[in-house]
């Protein structure tokens, strides 16, 4: 359905971005996560909302990884960065709520109410967050250091619960929503072309790679087939006539 996709996605997207190393997870994360919800995107209107921000925080990501190659800006201080950091808050912002109203539709058209509270109350404390972050990075120049950087260990800390019950509630999703309307063996198609492109060629390789392991499966069976044979022949003893 795509939840397993995004799963990988959406990790690699947020997990890493107080990491002292910058290797480019989130604009890795970000790909994915938009080819994620342009499968969902079939199943509610939702998630091309929030494939749409998705792609936003991916270029906003790709600005700030050429900056960092180039200089075109300080990081963690200035104008420049403090624009597109706000920015990338906003498209995250606006990611997660598509993200979680989307969740919540196919939860209650699969009839699990469960899963559709959970995506609220993930909507309601991700909503808090994004909301702390942005008070955050406004006001962080009129702060004093140790001011600044207490407030960031909090945000930072409730960021990652966050983060955790968020991968929870998509593992939900994978393990538990299939559409009652959806026919299994059917494959949903984007409304994008580029996008229906990418997944047949996933699916090429997926069909390849299934095929190469029932072909060295069944020349493996067959190779000891013929070495239990030769053993079965080699066993056995030549029988001599008795002369009378």
């Amino acid at each position: 359905m795509g939840f397993g996709i995004l799963i990988f996605g959406y990790f690699a997207m947020f997990a890493f971005a107080r990491s002292p190393y910058y290797f480019f997870a989130d604009i890795v994360g970000s790909v994915v996560t938009v080819f994620a919800l342009s499968k969902l995107g079939e199943y509610s209107r939702r998630f091309y909302g929030a494939m749409f921000s998705a792609l936003g925080f991916l270029i906003l990501c790709s600005v700030n990884a050429a900056s960092l190659l180039f200089s075109l800006y300080p990081m963690g201080s200035g104008a420049a960065w403090t624009a597109v950091e706000i920015l990338k808050l906003a498209a995250g912002c606006a990611m997660h709520v598509f993200l979680f109203l989307g969740i919540r539709t196919v939860a209650q058209r699969a009839g699990i109410t469960s899963l559709a509270s959970k995506a609220l109350g993930r909507l309601a404390a991700t909503s808090i967050y994004y909301g702390a972050a942005f008070l955050a990075v406004a006001f962080s120049p009129l702060l004093d250091d140790r001011t600044a950087a207490a407030a960031g260990v909090g945000i930072w800390l409730f960021w990652i619960l966050c983060l955790v019950l968020n991968l929870l509630l998509l593992y939900g999703c994978f393990s538990m929503i299939l559409p009652a309307d959806a026919d299994e063996n059917e494959k949903p198609r984007s409304r994008i072309k580029f996008l229906n492109v990418l997944s047949d060629k996933f699916d090429e390789l997926d069909d390849k790679k299934n095929e190469y392991r029932r072909q060295s499966m069944k020349m493996a069976l067959e190779e000891a087939e013929r070495i239990a044979a030769e053993k079965k022949k080699g066993k056995k003893k030549p029988t001599h006539k008795k002369k009378k």
